[in-house]
């Protein structure tokens, strides 16, 4: 029987670890990852009735990601942002009664952490198992990495592949008092990452979206979807996302517990996403001037992020998520992506 957890040594070091390539498997899928970005590069899936595909935009080596934090402005396939993800206005935050003065990589404003962050750094192997699941979990603290950032953060991420579903932990803690509000950039198309989303159904469990002014920074309003008119109707259960594809990137708020947002294909494949964050940040994009998995040159519509977080730009809105830590407090996100068929 050949190993469910396989790690690979490509020979280099950068921050202090060896570079690592560790592949999860079982009957049903196989997942590739990166220490570098502790990056979701490669998933796999072969279920009955389905022919196999890769659900995931990426690239062929951990090189080329690297290569393309050099770039801007950059996809961030597959990575953990952090510790804060989406944009801060003009990259400040108040903190310990004055406020924490980022370098700004967008404009005057911060976007995913800046030039150096949870994305563009080596995460060093802290554990893996076979059993009950092929499992892998990744650390590094913010100091020792250079990240800019108030406090001291501790971060381990692991990737669980169950019999049908793989499971995300990002555990953030705090070794001072700080802040975190990570997630999981992978972009998804259920078609297979070399297709297009505008043959994808998609859906999100919510009624309301947080409004943007035109530099894409939140007001601090939340707007009801039901009854807006520049968004098509609400339908009983979900919000149907595929009419809004055009340009979208909105942070929708999740009202469900359980069956979150579901991407449907067009052979009727279908993954399901479950958060305990309040919060999917969602994202049609993908293209890229470098070349992805396989020569695939990605567009603007391969692929569909689904950033399970709390709201962006938070410590600038009283009514958004409180994403601050005290010294020894413990803030996890969770993302069950479910790929189990049902005729």
């Amino acid at each position: 029987m050949s190993p469910l957890v396989r790690i690979k040594d490509n020979g280099e070091q950068l921050d202090g670890h060896p570079v690592l390539e560790i592949l999860l498997s079982n009957a049903n899928a196989a997942v590739t990852l990166f220490s570098f970005g502790a990056t979701l590069q490669k998933f796999e899936i072969e279920v009955p009735d389905f022919h196999k595909r890769d659900i995931v935009l990426g690239y062929n080596d951990w090189e080329t990601y690297r290569k393309t934090y050099e770039k801007r402005p950059n996809a961030y396939f597959g990575a953990i942002i952090g510790p804060i993800a989406g944009r801060v206005t003009n990259a400040k935050i108040p903190f310990k009664n004055d406020f924490f003065q980022f370098e700004a990589n967008e404009g005057p404003h911060l976007l995913h952490s800046g030039k150096r962050s949870f994305s563009n750094v080596n995460w060093k192997l802290l554990s893996f198992e076979e059993i009950p699941y092929p499992q892998v979990t990744f650390l590094l603290e913010t100091k020792a990495c250079d990240i800019e950032h108030p406090g001291h953060l501790r971060c381990e991420v692991s990737y669980t592949l169950k019999n049908f579903a793989l499971e995300i932990k990002i555990d953030s803690i705090a070794l001072e008092d700080t802040l975190a509000n990570p997630t999981q950039h992978s972009y998804f198309n259920p078609n297979g990452h070399q297709g297009s989303v505008l043959d994808t159904e998609a859906w999100i469990a919510a009624d309301s979206y947080v409004e943007l002014d035109n530099e894409k920074l939140p007001t601090g309003r939340m707007l009801p979807i039901k009854g807006d008119t520049s968004l098509p109707s609400l339908n009983k259960l979900e919000y149907p996302l595929h009419s809004l594809f055009e340009g979208l990137d909105l942070s929708f708020i999740l009202n469900a517990k359980q069956l979150q947002a579901q991407l449907i294909a067009a052979d009727g494949f279908k993954l399901r996403f479950d958060t305990n964050q309040p919060v999917f940040q969602v994202y049609v994009g993908g293209e890229t001037n470098i070349p992805g998995k396989d020569e695939i040159r990605y567009h603007r519509y391969s692929g569909i992020c689904l950033e399970q977080q709390a709201e962006p730009d938070a410590p600038h809105h009283e009514n958004f998520s409180d994403i601050y830590l005290l010294k020894g407090q413990r803030k996890t996100n969770n993302i069950l992506i479910n790929f189990e068929q049902h005729k």
